[in-house]
């Protein structure tokens, strides 16, 4: 009805790692918040945009992995979260990435130094919290976070089902222990050739490196008792990536010494091959 609006269910998130030098840290963030950003949000098929940052000290963290999958532990990363009217898996909703990045270079308005090392499309599949908060799964993905830990595995002999039954029976409530963890996405991989691939996003009320460190212990304790890693192999993990909320207009993380620049000449992030 006019003036009304449906209720807004995240079905997916694309997830953006990009490798940007430090030397541009207040320009390559300033522009993606003021232009970049706005330009994707608005488009029928994302619900909102989220971005987060892993300064050399986070990246340092022990017990982060940071595997041959991801390129290493790149410094920032981008998540939209899809919902809302358009079916993000549409081919109209494709068009619509395609065609606001092209607009966006012949405009002279896409980012040219640094570049996305690691692209990809996901369904969300389920959503859990820490027993002490009661929003419904659905409201999951909309809760206020500090930072994230990123968890890419692979589903063993298997396959997915065995992979995520390891992880319910041994992982999530363990993980709950983490008075840093608030909830955790899981999702399934919507791009051919991915099929194997398993992501849990752990959502952090604490800087997400003193929730890994606190993951890190908890595993080292189950490992006295074999609940990790998984047996049989069920589920091999690729990368366990922590990252910092970047709160818009607000860059004074510390990245490090300045690197040389990398150019690139066409826009990346958002259009993965294999899109349909």
């Amino acid at each position: 009805m006019p003036g009304q609006r449906d209720d807004v269910k995240i079905t997916g998130l694309a997830l953006a790692l990009l490798d940007i030098p430090a030397r541009y840290t207040q320009e390559y963030n300033r522009w993606y918040d003021l232009d970049h950003l706005p330009e994707h949000v608005a488009k029928a098929d994302v619900v909102a945009g989220r971005r987060y940052v892993a300064t050399p000290a986070t990246r340092a963290t022990p017990g982060a992995l940071a595997g041959e999958l991801t390129h290493g532990h790149p410094p920032y990363a981008t998540m939209y979260l899809f919902g809302g009217p358009l079916d993000f898996m549409s081919e109209q909703a494709f068009a619509g990435w395609r065609d606001t990045d092209r607009a966006i270079t012949r405009a002279g308005r896409f980012w040219r130094h640094g570049r996305p090392v690691f692209t990809s499309w996901w369904r969300l599949t389920a959503a859990h919290t820490r027993p002490s908060i009661d929003v419904a799964a659905d409201a999951v993905p909309h809760l206020a976070h500090q930072g994230v830990v990123v968890s890419i595995g692979r589903a063993g002999p298997g396959g997915r089902p065995a992979a995520l039954d390891w992880w319910e029976r041994t992982q999530r409530d363990d993980l709950y222990e983490l008075p840093g963890l608030l909830g955790t996405l899981q999702l399934e991989p919507v791009e051919t050739g991915e099929q194997d691939l398993v992501l849990h996003v752990l959502l952090c009320a604490q800087p997400a490196a003193e929730v890994l460190a606190g993951l890190t212990a908890v595993r080292d304790r189950q490992r006295l008792t074999g609940r990790f890693p998984a047996h049989g192999g069920a589920h091999e993990t690729l990368a366990l990536l922590p990252y910092e909320r970047i709160i818009p207009l607000q860059y004074d993380f510390d990245m490090g010494e300045p690197t040389e620049p990398t150019e690139t000449s066409e826009p990346t992030e958002t259009t993965p091959a294999g899109r349909p």
